[in-house]
């Protein structure tokens, strides 16, 4: 029998050409890479950066593909800065000229007609909520419900039809009770809707089920977790996302 073939996202060595803070704890990296010239992103699609630990153990961390611009093979990374961890070292730290290789793009979220789309997180999964809203059809309404740490984490989200803003204040990331008690009170629009729930791994599975007793279809839910309560050195930008 032949060895089947395993296709891998290509490689890419990029160089920095520009950092700086969109919120206390987003930092947004933007880099340049000759292969990505003619590459077509599609809306919250990500790559995954090759990074090392404290250790130089080498380790991976994905991030959501922000402001692309194929024509000169350039993209911006929004970076979360919570903890310690390799990618909030890396992001802190990034300066113009500095090296990095990444793979992708990847990602599996594919963007389908409806009458209104609702998407819900924590502020790990603001890059793909924006890179989302932005993507959005005029006429197909943006409904938005963030979990945030407290009002300078906001960013602005063009294309939204509205923004709900969870403030966590003293209470601990990665719970869904914050989300869930925002979720079963918000007002939908009529029509059908597409639900989107990106942030902690478990608490995302358990606001499918708050979604799906508004009577929204199983099918029509898209889940993805870009952190796991209880490793916070893998929190966001995925091996989870964004941090």
């Amino acid at each position: 029998m032949s060895t089947p073939l395993i296709r891998r996202s290509p490689l890419h060595r990029a160089r920095v050409i520009a950092a700086s803070n969109l919120t206390p704890h987003m930092r947004r990296i933007r880099v340049r890479a000759e292969s990505m010239v003619g590459v077509t992103v599609r809306p919250a699609q990500d790559v995954e950066v090759f990074l090392h630990d404290d250790t130089g153990r080498r380790v991976k961390r994905r991030y959501t593909i922000r402001n692309p611009s194929p024509d000169v093979g350039e993209l911006d990374l929004d970076v979360l800065l919570h903890g310690h961890g390799p990618g909030s070292a890396w992001s802190a730290g990034a300066a113009p000229g500095d090296e990095v290789e990444f793979q992708g793009p990847r990602g599996k979220l594919e963007l389908s007609s409806a009458d209104w789309h609702l998407l819900a997180g924590d502020e790990s999964a603001l890059p793909a909520i924006a890179a989302v809203c932005e993507a959005l059809p005029p006429h197909e309404h943006a409904v938005v419900v963030v979990e945030i740490g407290d009002a300078s984490d906001e960013l602005p989200l063009p294309g939204t039809s509205e923004v709900h803003w969870v403030r966590r204040g003293t209470a601990l990331p990665g719970s869904p009770d914050l989300l869930a008690a925002a979720l079963q009170d918000l007002a939908l629009p009529p029509g059908s809707g597409h639900g989107y729930l990106m942030g902690e791994t478990r608490a995302m599975v358990t606001l499918r089920s708050v979604l799906e007793a508004r009577e929204l279809p199983h099918d029509a839910i898209f889940v993805k977790g870009y952190w796991n309560l209880g490793r916070p050195d893998r929190i966001a930008g995925r091996s989870p996302t964004n941090r």
